[in-house]
């Protein structure tokens, strides 16, 4: 992250694209109705009937991608089950950190919630995902993922 007179910049809100618009790859998915997709950075998989996507919600999910914070969206926290969801599926994005202390080239892991980890403690990890550095502040982290 950008560092001035000593001191880090915020990373932003979880599911913000990190880096320029220009360098990334998302789609827009349907979002589950049974079970919606609705925060900003979480890791998300392919639904059951194969038609949209879901939230993660165990280490034994594939993630397909990360749920993308589209600017003009008022609330900052929820997607508030909307039918359609943008997905990132090769950038740099802001998430939450739920455990572990993330640090620059570590491998990010999904937790048995669908969080994302820092430590392998029963925990899988996200094929091409990794930590550009520790959280701030606000636990956010830095990831960069690549299909």
């Amino acid at each position: 992250m950008p560092q001035f007179i000593g001191t880090s910049m915020p990373r932003g809100f979880a599911g913000m694209l990190t880096r320029g618009y220009f360098d990334n790859t998302t789609e827009a998915k349907v979002n589950d109705s049974t079970t919606p997709v609705v925060g900003f950075g979480v890791p998300v998989k392919i639904n059951t009937t194969g038609d949209g996507v879901a939230p993660c919600a165990a280490t034994s999910d594939a993630v397909y991608g990360f749920s993308v914070r589209m600017l003009g969206q008022a609330d900052m926290q929820s997607v508030q089950a909307q039918p359609i969801v943008t997905v990132m599926r090769r950038g740099y994005m802001a998430v939450k950190l739920a455990s572990g202390d993330a640090k620059l080239g570590s491998p990010a892991y999904l937790d048995a919630t669908g969080g994302i980890s820092a430590t392998a403690d029963s925990n899988t990890v996200i094929p091409n995902c990794t930590f550009m550095g520790a959280a701030d502040a606000d636990g956010l982290v830095e990831i960069a993922f690549n299909i």
